[in-house]
């Protein structure tokens, strides 16, 4: 998955790959060259390296991701404060007035988690095929006050608090899902938490 103007920094000699609703719009915007400068999107770490191999090899490789199950009621929340937009594919958590409901609708119909950019599993964006991580290192969300502040050391810019940018409404009172929306979530993404250690 190669977006248009992926997070690649030549001028850092770094490559971020955006885990959405994980802090990344921050990140980007902090990491550009220019305010004229345009990145986004949610490139993989598998994409970067076949699109840009030598740069994949020598350059400083990144990542930040979340908790699943905050992630997945984050992601919930923007994709249903965001309008209709063919790209977000955001109307089927439209016509759910909850997680638990969202959850619901995901059990009968499970495809549609697939055609989500924003609920995709977090390893899918930063694992090869085998499972392995690609990225030099990986931050938490949880600690990325300490994280940002190893970022802007190993990329070698002034540290500066880091803006919050693009959250959800919801973001600093989120809804709290079911405890069976939690063991959805639990089931689903086994893998993020194995692979990044959360405690489930």
């Amino acid at each position: 998955m190669l977006y248009p103007n992926p997070q690649i920094y030549p001028h850092l000699k770094a490559i971020f790959v955006h885990v959405p609703k994980a802090a990344g719009t921050s990140i980007e915007r902090h990491l550009r060259q220019s305010d004229k400068d345009v990145v986004g999107g949610h490139t993989t770490a598998l994409a970067f390296r076949g699109k840009f191999p030598n740069e994949f090899k020598s350059f400083y490789k990144f990542t930040v991701v979340r908790n699943p199950v905050d992630r997945f009621v984050s992601a919930y929340a923007y994709l249903r404060q965001m309008p209709l937009h063919p790209a977000l594919n955001n109307e089927v958590v439209h016509e759910c007035a909850s997680v638990d409901e969202f959850v619901d609708k995901v059990q009968t119909t499970p495809d549609i988690l697939k055609k989500l950019v924003h609920l995709l599993p977090q390893h899918q964006f930063v694992c090869g095929r085998e499972g392995e991580i690609l990225v030099d290192s990986v931050f938490r969300f949880e600690a990325l006050e300490d994280g940002w502040k190893e970022i802007c050391e190993r990329v070698r810019i002034p540290h500066r608090p880091l803006a919050k940018l693009n959250p959800s409404r919801e973001e600093h009172k989120p809804a709290v899902p079911s405890k069976g929306a939690a063991a959805f979530v639990e089931r689903e993404y086994a893998r993020d938490f194995e692979i990044f250690g959360y405690p489930k």
